[in-house]
């Protein structure tokens, strides 16, 4: 899958069950209208499970929003005295600390709600979901339900910390997340590329991996030698004349790819196979 494709989330199926904001119309995708109300007639949600938010995250915020506006509109359903927040608890209290008068929301049918969100739980659990648009569906289930990554991981089943890693890639440069799509590197090999401090780094050490096949106990070697100042080597190299003309004779004995590693003590050499039935001939033709 390409980035381009990536970067639209998790496609059609899932960014069409819950309408995003980045559509300045009124006209929201399912066809529900956005309306302004006044900011104090909207309540949070009792059930809220989050409590505790950064008063500078907070003020920033406040900030962006009293120049550029809400953009993204909050979600409520109807309530006695006015409407419950269901998703932009942020949102609301940085409006309320400028004193904004209304807000942008849509207002929900609670029971439509919980359809909606049933309808992209089931759609993250999809087979055919590559890593980044798995955690894209669970970033999308913490933002537009206001849930935790423990709310998250009891609705689709996983432990907390697998939700925690797999959206940890997401901050991953857009090269790295292509190679993972594309099963140049493992999930291993990308959880140890963010304990890196920047994006060139990363670029580095995921072209060595990718040039010497790098095993994710090497990478994190890799890892701890550049954080304490070590450069990190061009991931090219080039092949003794002798060994790879030993490589050929191998490759054509047993009819497999062969890779001598050679090291300051010895080496290893590896012999590619596809299946059982070629392993089981290049047994025999050792044996020979």
């Amino acid at each position: 899958m390409s980035v381009k494709q990536n970067s639209r989330g998790l496609g059609r199926g899932l960014d069409a069950l819950i309408p995003t904001s980045d559509d300045q119309s009124n006209e929201t995708q399912a066809g529900e209208r956005l309306v302004k109300v006044p900011t104090n007639s909207v309540h949070p949600n009792p059930m809220q499970p989050r409590q505790t938010f950064n008063d500078e995250s907070l003020a920033d915020l406040a900030r962006s929003i009293e120049e550029h506006g809400i953009i993204q509109p909050l979600i409520v359903t109807k309530a006695s005295d006015g409407y419950e927040l269901v998703a932009g608890e942020r949102r609301l209290r940085a409006s309320k600390v400028i004193g904004l008068e209304q807000v942008p929301v849509i207002v929900r049918d609670a029971e439509e709600l919980k359809k909606l969100e049933i309808a992209l739980i089931e759609n993250i659990q999809r087979d055919n979901l590559n890593v980044i648009e798995e955690a894209l569906g669970y970033q999308k289930l913490m933002q537009d339900f206001s849930l935790t990554q423990d709310d998250v991981a009891k609705k689709v089943g996983k432990s907390r910390s697998q939700i925690a890693n797999k959206i940890r890639l997401l901050g991953l440069p857009v090269e790295a997340k292509r190679a993972l799509n594309n099963d140049q590197i493992s999930e291993g090999h990308a959880r140890t590329l963010l304990g890196l401090d920047n994006t060139e780094q990363i670029h580095l050490l995921l072209g060595l991996i990718i040039a010497r096949k790098l095993s994710v106990r090497e990478t994190e070697k890799k890892v701890n030698e550049i954080l304490s100042g070590q450069k990190i080597k061009s991931g090219k190299k080039e092949t003794d004349p002798n060994i790879a003309s030993i490589e050929k004779e191998l490759r054509e004995a047993v009819g497999s790819k062969v890779t001598i590693r050679p090291k300051r003590k010895g080496g290893s050499i590896v012999i590619d196979y596809n299946s059982q039935e070629e392993m089981d001939k290049i047994i025999n033709q050792l044996k020979e």
